[in-house]
């Protein structure tokens, strides 16, 4: 991370706390874009506090899932801003994969993940793209019966994500799919560009919160030092804002990077005393890395 002037750690909390409780209050109002105008100094102090939050460089290649989350941290927001400007969802993914549910701030997760397991629940990864499609369309059939016109989606297609990054499911004692995760990650970056729940029961309640821990520990075994969600805290609802707060996200700036390329070495010359090799058809620079 490298941040925008000398901030502490101990003030980047702070920020990060009073940026999210005022689109808390933003939300909660129900009428977002009236209270903006009709609140201007809390807008402005938002503002400030936003541009004390820690600032992280996000070093992309331009691999499919880099150019993707460029294009994600590039996005223009429902306030015509950056996403990457206005404080991304932020997990730092811990190097060990069960450190992520270690402490008492995953209370909540790990017991609601027992709770998953012990109703029968279990997740595992998904890597057949025919399975994907068929997950694709189960979520486009249910979401325009979402009980909460703010989730319901109508005409939906998912399709485009078959092949993207991480797939993973959340299934019932049946083998009944209950929540879906797609999450695209390039080197030690990752988005969570889709995590979806099939249902509003408690089962599915408490799956999330087990294809969390599993989606997380399985990125940290491949790499990953850093998740962001692909909405801006203004773009979440309370609920989801909640949720994510129990699963250890914070708020941080994004700042995408090109990665550097590849480096080139030299084949070696020949000894003047060995054999000649037979040239090969392709260039005489290979690729390390």
């Amino acid at each position: 991370m490298s941040g925008a002037g000398t901030v502490g750690a101990e003030d980047e909390r702070d920020a990060a706390t009073l940026v999210s409780s005022y689109w808390e209050r933003v939300v909660e109002s129900g009428r977002p874009l009236r209270y903006l105008v009709t609140h201007p100094r809390e807008l402005l102090d938002a503002a400030r506090e936003i541009r004390r939050l820690p600032r992280v460089d996000a070093v992309l290649t331009d691999a499919p899932a880099g150019r993707l989350m460029r294009k994600e941290f590039e996005r223009r927001t429902r306030l015509g801003l950056p996403l990457g400007t206005t404080g991304v969802c932020h997990l730092d993914v811990p190097a060990v994969p069960a450190d992520y549910s270690l402490g008492r701030s995953r209370q909540t997760l790990r017991r609601k993940a027992r709770a998953a397991t012990k109703a029968g629940v279990s997740w595992r990864e998904v890597t057949d793209p025919a399975e994907q499609a068929e997950l694709t369309r189960r979520l486009d059939a249910y979401l325009p019966q979402k009980k909460d016109s703010r989730y319901r989606q109508v005409g939906s297609d998912h399709s485009y994500m078959v092949g993207s990054g991480l797939w993973a499911v959340a299934e019932d004692a049946d083998g009944v799919p209950l929540v879906v995760a797609v999450t695209p990650h390039d080197g030690e970056w990752a988005i969570l560009r889709l995590f979806i729940a099939l249902g509003e029961e408690q089962k599915h309640s408490d799956a999330r919160y087990l294809l969390t821990q599993g989606v997380v520990e399985t990125l940290s075994a491949r790499g990953v030092r850093h998740l962001f969600d692909n909405r801006a805290p203004h773009e979440l609802t309370n609920g989801l804002r909640h949720f994510q707060k129990m699963l250890g996200f914070g708020l941080v700036r994004v700042r995408p990077v090109d990665a550097a390329p590849a480096p080139v070495r030299r084949m070696p010359a020949p000894r003047a005393d060995a054999t000649p090799a037979r040239e090969p058809e392709s260039a005489t620079l290979e690729h390390v890395g």
